[in-house]
């Protein structure tokens, strides 16, 4: 039985439901709260009420895309997941040098040495202290997922290092990778350096891409067999639509997902933001179900995260 890992323990990969791929329900203040107040994302009441009506429009799972010691909180996340009945994937990995400082240890460490933390977070549960600390008190929740972030047009030679670490993690836990495309661009970047490193691009999930609206690169990203998280819908319904349009007209509906990438306070209902996360389903969603029909749409919200995320150790 093929199986998606979230923080209260593993699901059926075909019991996961409607999932979106690139959420952030938990930013726990850290360095990337001081980069930028607006993704500040603390309190679990917040993110439960945010919750209530994306749940009422049919969500049951999501990816939470903060990794190690960027904001996650772990602990947070296993309670929004109790209290919302969403199933919740949590990151490991780690994000751009610009939320962590000059001497963290994501800077200093060699690729093996990053590679078991990573490890750790997937097999044994990920730290109550988010790793932000010299002591370490694993928690029962594990990551289902691996994140790093690519810099615009492709990795740079610090990306290439997590890069590399973020390769050993995903061959020894069976996790997908996913990854930050700065500006939707690098995708194929990433995708060469990956498959040099052992990952597969079927393996390999590419987020924020809609934010380039050049169809030939989507097409040779999707025909390279990654899959593509289009989570710019919040932002640019109509150009994410007519991408996902296009995309199914090209045949490759078989490897798209949907997030919110919804890291923002303006964004999100329950704090006085608009349009608020559940316009996903209710805007973007609705669009596109009257365009494609139900059957593609299942296959987007359900099939494919299911596909992408499941564990193949």
């Amino acid at each position: 039985m093929s199986v998606v890992r979230t923080v209260l323990g593993d699901v059926a990969s075909d019991r996961l439901g409607t999932c979106w791929a690139h959420e952030h329900l938990v930013i726990d203040g850290g360095v990337a709260k001081l980069v930028n107040p607006e993704i500040s994302l603390q309190r679990v009441e917040d993110a439960v009420a945010e919750l209530a009506p994306c749940v009422a429009a049919g969500l049951r799972a999501v990816v939470d895309a903060m990794p190690a010691d960027a904001g996650r909180n772990v602990v947070k996340l296993a309670e929004i997941s109790r209290r919302s009945g969403v199933h919740v994937i949590a990151a490991t990995g780690l994000h751009h040098a610009r939320y962590y400082g000059e001497r963290h240890w994501g800077e200093l460490l060699e690729p093996e040495e990053l590679a078991a933390l990573f490890v750790a977070d997937v097999q044994d549960g990920i730290d109550a202290h988010d790793c932000n600390g010299p002591v370490v008190r694993r928690t029962p929740h594990r990551a289902g997922v691996v994140k790093v972030a690519g810099s615009t047009d492709g990795p740079s030679a610090r990306d290439r290092r997590i890069f590399e670490a973020a390769a050993l993690a995903v061959a020894r836990t069976g996790t997908a990778l996913l990854t930050h495309c700065e500006g939707g661009t690098g995708g194929l970047a990433q995708l060469e350096l990956l498959d040099r490193l052992g990952v597969p691009p079927g393996r390999v999930i590419l987020s924020h891409t809609d934010k380039v609206a050049d169809r030939g690169y989507h097409r040779e990203l999707l025909a390279a067999g990654a899959f593509l998280v289009y989570d710019q819908g919040l932002r640019s319904p109509e150009a994410t639509a007519r991408l996902v349009a296009l995309m199914v007209e090209d045949g490759h509906g078989d490897r798209l997902l949907l997030g919110t990438d919804g890291a923002r306070r303006s964004l999100w209902s329950a704090l006085g933001g608009s349009p608020g996360l559940a316009a996903l389903a209710t805007g973007l969603g609705r669009r596109l179900a009257a365009a494609l029909g139900p059957a593609v749409m299942d296959r987007i919200w359900v099939a494919n995260p299911a596909a992408a995320l499941e564990l193949r150790p």
